[in-house]
């Protein structure tokens, strides 16, 4: 990369890396008030400041000269950000709302009858726990479910056939008492 021209009375870094690194420094702080003012909650600011600079520094070959500029440009990206934040958060709201009116006409589980499994169940180590219920009530092979907590397809084996001994004792107990 070429170094950028030096202006007038400010010193300019030699690359547009150099530059983009100095002007995230300088906008950072105001970019993060801009986004707090304007998303809730807030702390979902700190996110859209993360994800405005990962648009700046993809498209930092555009940087413009001037500070006034770059201030600019760099707003202008925020103002885009911060609509894709808007719609994303009325998607999701509206999958919620949706998922729930599910979950209102779809009939439930009786807790009552999963007392005695949850009982056996939490006599688990948690990593088994996990790998059971990703198991018996996610639909995932043994192997997958394993490698999703990070176990070879032997070590899930294994320990799920542990875990299935550890259930049939516990709700053996439970049942009795």
């Amino acid at each position: 990369m070429t170094p950028a021209p030096a202006r007038e009375g400010v010193a300019m870094p030699g690359t547009v890396e150099d530059r983009f690194e100095e002007c995230v420094r300088a906008l950072t702080p105001v970019l993060m008030a801009y986004f707090v003012r304007r998303v809730d909650p807030t702390e979902d600011a700190a996110d859209c400041v993360s994800e405005l600079l990962m648009v700046l520094w993809r498209q930092r070959d555009r940087l413009p000269e001037g500070d006034a500029e770059i201030r600019a440009w760099s707003f202008g990206v925020a103002k885009g950000v911060l609509a894709n934040y808007r719609r994303g958060k009325i998607r999701r709201g509206a999958l919620s709302e949706k998922l729930r009116q599910g979950l209102v006409h779809e009939p439930q589980a009786h807790r009552e009858q999963d007392d005695g499994m949850v009982g056996a169940l939490s006599r688990l180590r948690t990593k088994d726990r996990e790998l059971v219920m990703l198991i018996v009530w996610d639909g995932f092979g043994v192997a997958e479910a394993g490698a999703l907590l990070g176990l070879s397809a032997t070590a899930s084996r294994t320990r799920y056939s542990r875990a299935r001994k550890t259930l049939k004792i516990a709700l053996a107990q439970e049942l009795r008492d």
